[in-house]
């Protein structure tokens, strides 16, 4: 025979109603723990694509002195290829140089109200390895190569976002765990106290009949409905976020969100959030249950 999950359902729905001011409490619980899980999953997914940028620690573009004879351009060529932790140097000429950029219709027209091609020679350095010491004791030696102006390797600033994300991880890990915890114990109390006000009530389904399943079955209903409710409303409140913050860099400052976070809150993630906070929700409500007297126990109370 089928469960009565109406009933089930019905009796969830009355007891939050009932019990309006805890539970609202409960569900802010949750959701502020939604919110630092929501906030660890956008760091977690935006990692990835920072760490991807970690192959270009691998790699040094040298820029030459501007005006430097071809015969020059090709000796700094072979002292660089004469490094210690170089496997390939290839020379980029102004000509080049300018003809990969002509592609942009903003750079192209700037370089054709220039006149003569202002790019310098560039020598574009690929290292045995990606670990950022050895680009950054590379870098050193190509500076003092003679003809090299200027070395750009790019491995500091992906050092200091790898960095600050690996502490903003750890920070909101932390505070998820916290909210966690707090979320567990509210909802249990919140649930408990709704089963204290129905201890009579409670009692008189245990005489008739009722098993600690079917007595438990809309508490724990309640605890899962609350996880949801507060999935949902994090999800809403981390995309609400995302879009102010993208309409203000957009229009304050002219920059695109999506390059500075390429994976933002989508449905997957609002999903996982909801789901999650369900299950922490049911966690709550059976471990407060687990030791909870139903029917006879109350009696008399």
């Amino acid at each position: 025979m089928s469960r009565p999950w109406g009933y089930f359902l019905r009796e969830a729905g009355r007891q939050a109603w009932r019990q309006r001011l805890p539970t609202a409490v409960a569900v802010a619980a949750l959701g502020l723990a939604a919110l630092y899980g929501g906030a660890w999953m956008l760091l977690w997914n935006n990692a990835r694509p920072w760490e991807g940028a970690l192959d270009d620690v691998g790699r040094l573009n040298a820029y030459l002195e501007t005006g430097l004879a071809p015969e020059a351009q090709a000796a700094a060529r072979a002292a660089a290829q004469a490094l210690p932790g170089v496997s390939e140097v290839d020379l980029v000429t102004p000509d080049q140089a300018a003809e990969r950029l002509a592609g942009d219709p903003q750079i192209k027209a700037a370089m054709a109200l220039l006149g003569d091609n202002p790019l310098p020679a560039a020598l574009t350095v690929r290292l045995d390895g990606t670990d950022p010491a050895l680009a950054r004791d590379c870098a050193a030696r190509l500076r003092g190569v003679p003809g090299v102006a200027e070395v750009d390797s790019g491995a500091s600033g992906v050092e200091n976002l790898l960095k600050a994300n690996a502490l903003a991880r750890s920070v909101a890990l932390v505070l998820l765990a916290a909210f966690s915890a707090l979320a567990l114990a509210i909802v249990g109390a919140v649930l408990r106290l709704a089963a204290w006000t129905r201890r009579r009530e409670l009692a008189i389904m245990r005489l008739v009949g009722a098993g600690d399943s079917f007595i438990r079955a809309p508490f724990l209903l309640e605890g899962l409905l609350q996880g949801l409710l507060a999935g949902a409303l994090a999800s809403a409140a981390l995309m609400a976020l995302q879009a102010w913050v993208a309409l203000r860099l957009r229009s304050d400052l002219g920059l695109d969100l999506a390059a500075l976070l390429p994976r933002g809150v989508d449905t997957p993630m609002a999903l996982a959030l909801c789901l999650g906070t369900g299950a922490l929700g049911l966690l709550g409500a059976a471990a407060s249950l687990a030791t909870l007297p139903l029917g006879d126990e109350w009696e008399g109370s």
